[in-house]
């Protein structure tokens, strides 16, 4: 989407202005969708288990998560927002879908396990930081789009930043591996 959208900045601020706005606020709210599922999750998870076991928990989806990076098999939907709605919305309507998609957080592609991490750690650890955390993370993620469509003038071909992000990937990996074992001493200690 963002190699269909890029063009449309550079044909119309104002419709451009729009999209982003669109966007942002769209982010916003999906973000707080997510953000509330999360935090009744995390309610009830704090409910029923112990810190100590809510955070063995935690050590063992980094340690998940870490290995599916390290062996570049980051969890992920392919899919992105239909294009097809380029035809059919105006820009700001648009901007709104298309973020309100990225907020949601599941439903885009991913480079890394972190988000998943850390949406298990709100669960786990603190449910009452899951808005504020939602959003920063919507906002991010609309951010990140933003960026690469005012960068980019063309889209990515595919293996264009394979070296790159099996890079990341691998350093991610080895983080969240740390991360599992300063839980898991954490924890125990």
């Amino acid at each position: 989407m963002a190699g269909v959208a890029g063009p449309m900045l550079q044909r119309s601020r104002r419709a451009g202005v729009r999209l982003l706005v669109g966007l942002a606020v769209g982010g916003v709210l999906g973000g707080l969708v997510l953000a509330a599922g999360l935090f009744l999750a995390g309610r009830l998870v704090g409910a029923v288990l112990p810190g100590t076991v809510r955070l063995l928990l935690l050590a063992a989806v980094a340690v998940v998560f870490g290995v599916a990076d390290l062996a570049d098999r980051t969890p992920h939907v392919s899919r992105q927002v239909p294009k097809v709605l380029l035809d059919r919305l105006p820009a700001g309507s648009l901007g709104l879908v298309w973020g309100f998609d990225l907020g949601l957080l599941f439903s885009t592609q991913k480079t890394v396990s972190l988000l998943w991490l850390s949406m298990a750690a709100v669960v786990l650890v603190d449910p009452a930081a899951a808005p504020l955390a939602l959003i920063v993370w919507s906002l991010v993620a609309s951010t990140a789009v933003v960026a690469w469509m005012l960068v980019r003038r063309r889209p990515l071909r595919l293996g264009q930043e394979v070296p790159w992000i099996r890079w990341i990937r691998r350093m991610t990996g080895v983080g969240m591996l740390a991360a599992a074992v300063g839980v898991a001493v954490t924890a125990l200690g």
